[in-house]
């Protein structure tokens, strides 16, 4: 079953939202425009850590799994097995509810078919899930794969 990285983390709401700034502090003083800039900056920085490094991180951590290739690759080939052993059982009730049985010969050349079309079905599944896996490993090295195109829905917290 897919799970999204990104719904574990535990991300504050905005340190900034709630900041208010006195233009006045802009003319206090030799230096109160820049002790107001410092402000900001600081508050946006810290902002910025708080709400989205820990993406970053976790989007780091996705680049650098060597494992996530072959787990996906294991994932997509076992969910193709699973859709066709339903599908097996499926054409089974149905052969019993309309009262079909099938010889010896042709149930085991349907064994044979089946089982062929099974495995370069899982073969093939394993082997797109696992490119897919090295592409956005690569997407996300390559920084294609930026805090840009995360869903909004996970970044407006």
């Amino acid at each position: 079953m897919f799970q999204s990285l990104f719904s574990n983390l535990d991300i504050p709401q905005s340190q900034t939202a709630g900041l208010s700034v006195d233009p006045g502090q802009a003319f206090r003083g030799d230096q109160g425009a820049s002790e107001l800039l410092g402000k900001i900056n600081r508050a946006q920085w810290n902002d910025w850590k708080a709400r989205f490094a820990p993406y970053i991180d976790t989007l780091s951590d996705i680049a650098q799994d060597e494992g996530a290739p072959s787990t996906a690759a294991a994932n997509a080939s076992g969910a193709m097995g699973l859709a066709f052993d339903a599908n097996q059982q499926a054409l089974e009730q149905d052969r019993e509810a309309f009262g079909i049985q099938q010889t010896g010969a042709q149930a085991e050349a349907e064994q044979r078919r089946t089982s062929l079309q099974r495995q370069a079905s899982q073969v093939s599944a394993g082997n797109q899930a696992r490119i897919s896996a090295l592409d956005r490993q690569q997407a996300i090295l390559a920084g294609g794969m930026g805090l840009s195109n995360i869903p909004d829905q996970a970044l407006n917290q």
